[in-house]
């Protein structure tokens, strides 16, 4: 399949920029950051994903966002900043403040895995990581596609069960329990007998032996060089940044410090902004040169 924008790059700088993107989610735990963090990331999976699995996408996100954010305050009552009390429990400044965050994090965590499932196929992975470590690769590939292949094939077990009166809507709850168990009979018994097959297959085609091909090959560019540049500098960056001045952190417990950002805090925000916005040099040429027709 061929690919245009992002995608269309080698893997490498690919991999990268996600696997930055995903430690920066994790190390900047400021509001501020993982606000504009999670909806550069929305905006992109919207892109990659399409308009109706976006918006669907976009909307359970923040729903699911919404949940964690409230769930914390409920919970935790550390802080000193009291705002309000409910059923005799006090909720804090630090505590909404701390549950927005972790929210955001999470979000952004989750936005970045799906961004990267779009961009990083099972087929470029196996390009980066099967000549150095060929069954973790292969175990990683497998796991990532074990959960959706379920799904779509107790859909298909489901419907095809439905002409036998088996069903998991209709009935008592003793009889949906039932036939719950039938289902996932059928289903861990086609698994087990597909992994089969799939084992003698890479038996036979010799899985693991030290001269191997490969399904597809990438070379790098000279173009795809300048991106692993442009998306190496500005993590170094942001990752140096964050360990030695502190930027992209906020202190909230005990107590919710209220600092106004200096110019350094601005300057690496602004370096922050631009290595989550690198896809759009390559997807905004894209999008200009299909609207330019």
């Amino acid at each position: 399949m061929d690919y245009s924008g992002f995608r269309a790059l080698h893997p490498l700088p690919c991999f990268v920029y996600f696997l930055g993107a995903m430690l920066l989610s994790m190390l900047l735990l400021h509001p501020g950051f993982l606000i504009v963090s999670t909806g550069l990331l929305l905006v992109l999976s919207y892109r990659l994903k399409g308009h109706e699995g976006g918006l669907l996408n976009i909307g359970w996100m923040l729903l699911f966002g919404l949940v964690l954010f409230a769930l914390n305050p409920l919970f935790s009552h550390r802080g000193e900043h009291i705002l309000f009390y409910l059923w005799e429990q006090p909720i804090t400044l630090e505590s909404v403040v701390y549950g927005l965050t972790l929210s955001l994090s999470t979000l952004s965590l989750i936005v970045t895995f799906q961004c990267y499932s779009k961009v990083i196929t099972a087929d470029k992975f196996l390009y980066l990581f099967a000549s150095v470590w060929p069954k973790g690769s292969l175990v990683t590939v497998m796991g990532m596609r074990f959960v959706p292949l379920l799904k779509a094939r107790l859909r298909t077990i489901g419907q095809v069960q439905q002409t036998k009166g088996i069903s998991l809507t209709e009935g008592r709850l003793a009889k949906r329990a039932g036939d719950g168990m039938k289902l996932l009979q059928i289903l861990l018994t086609w698994s087990l007998e597909d992994a089969l097959q799939t084992a003698d297959s890479m038996k036979a085609r010799g899985f693991g032996l030290k001269s191997r091909s490969t399904y597809k090959t990438y070379r790098m560019r000279s173009r795809d060089w300048r991106a692993l540049g442009l998306i190496i500098v500005p993590l170094l960056i942001c990752i140096l940044g964050r360990w030695t001045g502190g930027y992209g952190l906020l202190v909230i417990y005990p107590s919710l410090e209220f600092t106004r950002m200096s110019w350094g805090d601005w300057l690496y925000f602004a370096v922050f902004v631009f290595y989550l916005g690198i896809p759009w040099l390559w997807e905004g040429k894209e999008l200009l040169w299909r609207y330019s027709k």
